[in-house]
């Protein structure tokens, strides 16, 4: 495979273990944007870009820094020079983002979970989340809320996937599967 991997979706879609797995797979370094918006809000909080805020706004605060470092891992030696990378994460600004990279340089993959209830979602994050993951430290109030607010904007992306045309893979049902799935075919892409 000749091109960068960006994973886009909802949180608790997959997409750090999809990361993890193509890592292990083909070799590429991840880069995991919720890293990046964490330095973002510590080391320059007056540019709105933070974990906390209105994720539309973060998302199109973000995105101008977000287009010029998706150009660098493309064109820039690395590239070049056969590295490849997998960037993943949620706070796209898919006007701003789908129209300034390089299809050509970048498979885009969408993750969703479209068929699951709200209290089958809330029981497979309280049975398989671990200390890694930051919705294991909310209490059971936080939990709910972020539940609800996870099954809004995965809507939202689902909604954009569609809008832009992008390969999205659904891990509502037998998620592991659905992600060796995506291997399989990266494989066969390659």
């Amino acid at each position: 495979m000749n091109a960068n991997i960006l994973i886009i979706g909802a949180s608790r879609s997959g997409k750090t273990t999809l990361s993890r797995k193509i890592n292990q797979q083909f070799g590429y370094s991840i880069v995991c944007l919720d890293d990046i918006v964490c330095a973002f809000e510590e080391s320059f909080p007056n540019l709105g870009i933070r974990h906390d805020g209105n994720d539309d706004e973060v998302s199109k605060n973000f995105a101008p820094f977000l287009i010029r470092y998706l150009r660098e891992l493309s064109e820039g030696p690395n590239y070049y020079n056969g590295y490849r990378f997998v960037i993943e994460g949620t706070h796209i600004d898919f006007e701003k983002i789908m129209k300034n990279i390089d299809l050509d340089k970048y498979v885009v993959i969408g993750l969703t979970y479209n068929e699951i209830s709200y209290d089958q979602f809330y029981q497979n994050i309280k049975k398989y989340d671990t200390e890694d993951d930051w919705t294991y430290w909310c209490t059971e109030k936080e939990l709910k809320g972020n539940v609800q607010y996870f099954i809004q904007k995965n809507q939202y992306f689902a909604k954009m996937f569609k809008e832009y045309n992008i390969k999205n893979y659904d891990v509502s049902k037998d998620r592991e599967k659905v992600l060796n799935k995506i291997i399989t075919d990266l494989s066969i892409d390659k």
